[in-house]
């Protein structure tokens, strides 16, 4: 717990403080007076003011935030048309001050990913092998395109397929897209045309194919039945409701079919088979109510380093990756094809830090690089009270030729505060009934 919390302050520290020493330092550079920088909201804990540029400088109660107060940036306030004063400053140069925000938040998680990628990342080690078909889901796309399990993918559409990793990466990103995939069975080179669904859950294509996994359990989810009814890490599960179990697959799905019932499992631990009763717990996913015993399975695992220059490359493309799946995430919020019950708030960002710190400084990394980069694109949507809200009045200053009215501009903060709030006190109510106990969950009527 601890240790959680401190990851948390550390990393939600270091994304405010860059993120308004962004708006700081260009309104220092262009000559605006900054009256007060403060690392969290509300009642001052600690704070000195310097003389020789009178402003203040603050660690403030609440951790979840921060802000750069400027001289004359209030609506309404009274001005001098002093250069010192921030409303007194052409639109261009208030522009570069509200959007240095939210850059410097793009411009970390544009240097921490190189970084990760120089010290090493633990990835896993089926990536790397040979992309052998080890199992096939009954009815998928796979299953009905005649694949089998022992085929070996050689290409898709012409393109040389080496490894699991290129693979997943060209199922992943052709949803609904006919494929040309060229195969090796029995020594014969063969073909098909296979056509990837979208998985509802993360937007991504889908064909129902995996690698060999042993169904070895690798971890437990605390305080879910598999755990509370004694497995343990290294577990080899033999069968599943008396169904041999071959492939890790396989449990998922017969975890499904059973539901909610009590599910008799037979387990190898060392030399000893071991029987175990255990019922599911449903959780909610995406909308959808499925039984989880809380079980992952053994992935082995490599540790990868690159150079400086591959670094960058790879940097920059986990970069656009994780912007374009923070876009895409929004965009399906707006057009309600993702529920706001996946959202996650500050207990799930505090879990999540606790989880990558234990996991190692390159997993911590890449969670606040992760962050970071969400944060600064989120910050440039055009919400009032969000920096992208300010860049919207700007643009409507900058085309009338005047400033929006004071009146306007409040109300529509007002509304651009009400959506905020809605949106945190949502995410938080995720958050809590995430680690509600589901006898307290039900009386909740409206979860």
């Amino acid at each position: 717990m601890i240790s959680t919390i401190i990851s948390f302050l550390i990393l939600i520290g270091v994304l405010v403080f860059i993120h308004e020493f962004g708006h700081f330092m260009v309104a220092k550079w262009i000559g605006v007076k900054v009256e007060k920088f403060s690392l969290g909201f509300g009642p001052k804990i600690v704070g000195f003011k310097r003389r020789n540029d009178g402003t203040e400088y603050l660690i403030s109660l609440l951790p979840l935030g921060g802000y750069v107060k400027l001289k004359g940036e209030n609506p309404g306030e009274e001005l001098k048309n002093d250069p010192s004063e921030f409303t007194s400053r052409k639109v261009g140069d208030r522009f570069k001050i509200v959007v240095a925000g939210p850059v410097m938040n793009i411009i970390l998680a544009f240097l921490l990913f190189p970084l990760v990628f120089m010290i090493g990342v633990q990835v896993p080690q089926y990536l790397k092998d040979a992309p052998t078909i080890g199992w096939i889901e009954e009815g998928s796309p796979a299953a009905k395109s005649g694949f089998e399990v022992g085929d070996l993918i050689k290409s898709i559409d012409g393109a040389t397929i080496k490894n699991w990793e290129e693979l997943q990466n060209t199922i992943l990103t052709h949803p609904e897209k006919d494929l040309r995939v060229s195969f090796l069975r029995d020594g014969t080179m063969r073909g098909s045309v296979l056509t990837p669904l979208t998985n509802k859950d993360f937007g991504a294509g889908y064909v129902g194919w995996e690698c060999s996994f042993d169904p070895i359990i690798g971890s437990l989810t605390p305080q879910f039945p598999a755990e509370k009814a004694g497995l343990k890490p290294g577990d080899r599960i033999l069968s599943i409701a008396n169904t041999p179990i071959f492939h890790w697959n396989q449990v998922p799905q017969l975890i499904k079919n059973n539901k909610e019932k009590e599910i008799e499992f037979e387990i190898q631990r060392n030399d000893k088979k071991l029987f175990f009763l255990i019922k599911p717990e449903i959780q909610e996913i995406s909308g959808e109510k499925r039984p989880f015993i809380g079980v992952m399975p053994l992935i082995k695992t490599i540790n990868e380093q690159y150079g400086f220059f591959e670094s960058l490359k790879k940097g920059a493309q986990r970069t656009g990756e994780m912007a374009w799946s923070t876009l895409k995430m929004l965009k399906d919020l707006i057009t309600f094809n993702l529920s706001v019950k996946a959202l996650g708030g500050p207990i799930m960002i505090a879990k999540l830090s606790g989880q990558a710190a234990q996991s190692g400084l390159t997993d911590f990394l890449s969670f606040m690089a992760f962050l970071s980069l969400s944060l600064g694109i989120i910050n440039l949507f055009p919400i009032p009270v969000l920096d992208g809200g300010f860049i919207l009045f700007l643009f409507f200053e900058l085309i009338k030729g005047k400033p929006i009215e004071v009146k306007k501009m409040e109300i529509a903060q007002q509304v651009g505060l009400a959506i905020l709030i809605f949106l945190m006190v949502t995410v938080t109510y995720n958050d809590v009934m995430r680690v509600l106990p589901g006898n307290i969950k039900d009386f909740f009527p409206w979860k």
